[in-house]
């Protein structure tokens, strides 16, 4: 049985460098033609925003539950807040005297600003801009997600 010979050294012949060489080069070409390819399979078009029209109005410190998501008020104006759980994607419901979204599934809470407060969901929750349909805010709200 022989001895593999080193790559470099006293050993090693032009030939095994020559051989080696073209390995290398075969390498790098391979890579620079696979690395646009995945980064074409990678890539994942963004999501256009939606726009939703509520035709609700809404009172100081009041709500309005849609599906998607739940529009509340305050001194500083309106936010809405996401219903779909981060854990696992379950609808929240909102639990109006603790001031809470629930997850039923598996009893993630958040606050109404969409931060949260305990169970398996590690995220916070998304929140969306809303404006006023009118100056008054009495024809509803558009909002954005």
């Amino acid at each position: 049985m022989t001895e593999p010979k080193p790559i470099s050294g006293p050993g090693s012949t032009r030939r095994d460098f020559l051989q080696n060489g073209w390995r290398w080069l075969q390498y790098a070409v391979a890579a620079s033609l696979i690395y646009p390819l995945a980064r074409f399979l990678g890539y994942k078009v963004p999501r256009k925003p939606r726009t939703i029209e509520v035709h609700k109005s809404l009172r100081v410190t009041g709500f309005i539950v849609e599906h998607d998501f739940i529009i509340f008020a305050g001194p500083q104006g309106p936010w809405a807040v996401s219903r779909k759980c981060t854990h696992l994607g379950c609808r929240l419901n909102y639990r109006e005297n603790e001031k809470i979204l629930l997850c039923p599934c598996h009893q993630s809470r958040f606050t109404v600003e969409g931060k949260r407060l305990a169970g398996p969901a590690e995220r916070n929750l998304p929140t969306f801009a809303v404006t006023a349909l009118d100056a008054n805010e009495d024809k509803g709200y558009l909002v954005t997600m």
